[in-house]
């Protein structure tokens, strides 16, 4: 084999390989196709209903939507985003937090933490100018209820800012790894040929794609870009990138460091046995059919019970098949005046059929929409409010886990590595004895750990109110105000709102304070060459009290 010849056969074996591994992603959504579909039909019937990516996407809004007897499925992926994104990653806290690890000497902790606090706000600070959450708010309706989302981020150009893109469930293709994560990903678009330097910049494309699209540009090709792990370096996280024009390989690279990779992929309550997530839309399918079927009986017993069916003699005057008309004059042959009558009475329908709440409550569960609500006329105490706010977020704490690791993580990363590779930030690291850098570990702050802050503030609360009150001289003297409040803050995650007074505007506020004491220390004595009373306005000690034992018994 000659040595011109190797680069082919590395490209075909490369073309195969990723062939092959979008060919099996494909197969892991038919499992949740069916799912896929009637989840859309619920909540989204106006989406297009084909989830396959190897089809052309149709082109007709599909009809179906009218047979649809709720619009509860509306609602509930309306609210979920709006739960997870003020949950998970609000758009005005900083909700992922980097701290030196473990390995970290402590006294070089400080100094390594608020380095990566400055970093962070100017990754905080793009997300924010960016499309972000226009783009999550996009996604997330109704995808992220059926259990999977995808993100494309990308930075064009240095002097902009970073890009966002909506990758729908049609266009998407994940598989899992040997990790049981994520690996896998590719993102299959129809498109025109005309598109093909927008939607592929830079990149030469063979003879046989160029003449296709000078013959006739308008007809439509399949853009496929593909990421999967490389794990020949454990130290360094690799990505392999390729892109097919019509199952042609066109590009080929890789992307090392974490957040290299522009698709993120989430899942929100996944599985260990398959690539895709089970949503709450997809746990809550069997309580929308039974309402979308129950309000279309419904209809059906009102149509009955207004406009029962009648009967009417074949040789009847006029053919009234199609039913009467009101207002209508109708001629009746003499004799056969009672021959027009109704054939059924339908009975009166239960009135428990009307009162679904039930039902709605368990479909609200399911999607975490099931907030504190007032039981009786008794209005509940606030701390009974708090307790039932933590409930809740522990609740969706626990299958959003993975969905903070992989989305807010990701994203976050994500935005690291980009902002890193325009020079906008430094990279924080730390130097050994031997002055090799190495970056910071990533230590992140979940809905979870942030229920259990706030559950900690809540118990040292009420441990201070009992210690305080029952024995505020010792709680005085055994209790450092400073530092308490300054754990207080960090447990409740507002150390960067709480501005604190430096050393001499303390010793300032102290003197002032002095001044007003007429010079003595709160709780001491006076502070020497401090001015006093003027000794025309001093009048006589006041006499102290006397106490005497025999006063009071004893």
């Amino acid at each position: 084999m000659t040595p011109e010849a190797k680069p082919e056969d590395s490209k075909k074996k490369l073309q195969k390989t990723a062939l092959n591994r979008l060919q099996e992603a494909r197969a892991q959504k038919a499992l949740f196709q069916l799912d896929l579909r009637e989840g859309y039909f619920f909540a989204a019937p106006h989406r297009r209903r084909s989830v396959y990516s190897q089809t052309e996407p149709e082109m007709t809004k599909a009809q179906d939507a009218s047979f649809l007897n709720t619009s509860f499925g509306f609602e509930i992926c309306g609210d979920f985003p709006t739960v997870i994104i003020n949950t998970f990653f609000p758009e005005q806290v900083a909700w992922l937090t980097r701290r030196a690890g473990p390995v970290v000497p402590k006294d070089q902790a400080d100094a390594i933490e608020k380095q990566a606090a400055d970093q962070d706000e100017k990754v905080f600070s793009s997300i924010r100018a960016s499309n972000f959450y226009a783009e999550c708010g996009k996604s997330f309706n109704p995808d992220l209820a059926l259990g999977t989302i995808g993100l494309w981020i990308d930075h064009p150009a240095p002097w902009a800012h970073p890009r966002v893109q909506a990758v729908p469930i049609r266009e998407l293709e994940i598989n899992i790894g040997a990790d049981g994560n994520i690996d896998d990903r590719f993102v299959v678009r129809h498109t025109k040929l005309r598109y093909l330097e927008a939607l592929l910049p830079g990149v030469p494309l063979p003879k046989k794609i160029t003449d296709k699209r000078e013959k006739d540009d308008s007809k439509r090709c399949v853009v496929v870009w593909g990421f999967w792990r490389i794990y020949d370096d454990t130290h360094t996280e690799k990505w392999q990138h390729v892109v097919l024009v019509d199952d042609i390989l066109v590009h080929s690279s890789e992307l090392t460091g974490r957040g290299s990779c522009p698709l993120v992929v989430a899942r929100f309550n996944p599985t260990p046995e398959w690539a895709w997530g089970v949503g709450p839309l997809i746990q809550a399918l069997a309580e929308l059919r039974m309402m979308d079927e129950l309000n279309g009986k419904k209809i059906k017993n009102v149509d009955m019970l207004l406009a029962p069916p009648i009967a009417f003699p074949d040789d009847s005057f006029a053919n009234i098949s199609e039913g009467i008309e009101a207002g209508m004059a109708y001629s009746v042959r003499p004799g056969t005046e009672g021959a027009i009558k109704n054939i059924y009475d339908p009975p009166s329908p239960d009135p428990a059929i009307y009162f679904t709440q039930d039902m709605e409550q368990r479909i609200k569960r399911l999607f975490f929409l099931d907030w504190p609500q007032q039981r009786g006329d008794t209005p509940p105490t606030a701390t009974q409010w708090l307790d039932e706010m933590t409930l809740a977020q522990r609740r969706i704490g626990t299958p959003g886990l993975a969905f903070y690791q992989e989305f807010c993580v990701g994203v976050f990363m994500r935005w690291v590595y980009m902002l890193e590779k325009a020079n906008q930030i430094e990279p924080v690291t730390i130097s050994d004895k031997n002055g090799k850098k190495s970056p910071i570990a990533l230590i992140p702050q979940n809905p979870a750990q942030r229920s259990a802050d706030q559950e900690e503030v809540a118990l040292f609360t009420r441990f201070a109110q009992i210690g305080g009150g029952a024995f505020p001289e010792e709680w005085k003297l055994e209790t450092d105000g400073k530092t308490t409040l300054q754990n207080i803050a960090k447990k409740m995650g507002v150390t960067r709102l709480w501005a604190q007074r430096s050393d001499d505007q303390k010793a300032a506020a102290l003197a002032s304070i002095q001044k007003l004491m007429g010079g003595a220390t709160p709780g001491g004595p006076a502070v020497p060459g401090a001015p006093g009373p003027s000794p025309d306005m001093a009048g006589p000690a006041p006499a102290q009290p006397t106490y005497s034992l025999r006063g009071r018994g004893l």
